[in-house]
């Protein structure tokens, strides 16, 4: 299930389902928003403050579905990330989008509704920027621009290129699966939860920030004695920014990797450039991919919007 494309004058709401911010942030993002060709609609949550939250759990989730159920609505991008959005998640209602399929775009805490929505509605959605996070003024126009490519032009097979860093190589060989996941410590809390993936015959897709390397391994353990690995067909690993050992004698981020990757016989890449990253790749979560391990390739094998 689609979205329909992005285009120049089209309604792209903001809502808040995480962490609050200042409102003369989200105002600056609207107006770039905006001087980008698209009129803008605030959710009202984006000016509200309960505790680290945009508004109380009710009225996030509230959000959420007023915004996809909104008929003038025809894109949905997300605040900001933070915490908040796995308290909310039983409180979307899932048949509202499944009515009211439109574009949806986040990363970070937001795993938790690309994950719920993938396996409840199958619609594709987008690991990609946000307003407040990603479009305030000075904003990376190499994220814009593949953002706007992404959304606004079908195109049945994509290859997803980084922009500077080599994408690197745990484990050749190819393979094809739908791409699910998102932030590792976020998707990590829906494990055995009814909002959890059903991993089977999937590439999963893992980013991160700020976290040590043993909590790194901590949840790459957690993910291995649930099956995941036996169940997926390849890896793909975004972002981590600021991910070091706690102490000298700890594993570095790649032996954590090529630890848990290297004798799983399945394509598995690292550096892709999507995640908490400037600039950042939008990867749509849901849909065909396939790795090309040998040749360094990720692509999209059909249209995620129509």
């Amino acid at each position: 299930m689609l979205g329909k494309r992005l285009k120049k004058g089209d309604t792209i709401g903001i809502i808040a389902p995480a962490s609050c911010t200042s409102y003369e942030k989200v105002l600056e993002a609207k107006k770039n928003i905006e001087n980008m060709g698209y009129r803008v609609i605030l959710g009202e949550c984006t000016k509200k403050a309960w505790y680290s939250y945009a508004g109380t759990d009710e009225e996030r989730a509230k959000e959420i579905n007023d915004f996809f159920k909104n008929k003038e609505i025809d894109a949905i991008i997300c605040m900001r990330g933070g915490y908040g959005c796995n308290r909310l998640v039983e409180l979307v209602d899932f048949q509202i989008i499944k009515e009211n399929p439109k574009i949806f775009i986040g990363y970070s805490d937001i795993t938790t509704l690309h994950m719920a929505i993938n396996e409840k509605t199958g619609l594709v959605t987008f690991h990609g920027p946000m307003a407040v996070s990603n479009f305030l003024n000075g904003y990376n126009e190499e994220t814009y621009r593949h953002f706007m490519e992404v959304l606004s032009v079908p195109q049945e097979k994509r290859e997803l290129k980084n922009f500077s860093k080599n994408l690197e190589i745990i484990n050749g060989g190819k393979c094809q699966g739908k791409v699910v996941g998102g932030n590792l410590a976020t998707l990590i809390a829906t494990l055995g939860t009814e909002y959890d993936l059903d991993y089977n015959g999937k590439i999963l897709f893992l980013e991160e920030i700020g976290e040590k390397t043993y909590k790194i391994d901590r949840f790459l353990n957690q993910l291995k004695k649930h099956g995941v690995f036996e169940k997926i067909k390849g890896v793909i690993l975004g972002d981590f920014r600021n991910c070091p050992p706690d102490s000298e004698k700890d594993m570095s981020l790649l032996e954590v990797f090529y630890d848990y990757f290297r004798d799983l016989r399945k394509p598995v890449v690292f550096n892709f450039e999507s995640g908490h990253s400037e600039p950042m790749l939008t990867l749509p979560l849901g849909a065909l991919c396939e790795i090309d391990g040998d040749n360094r390739k990720i692509t999209i094998l059909e249209n995620v919007v129509d």
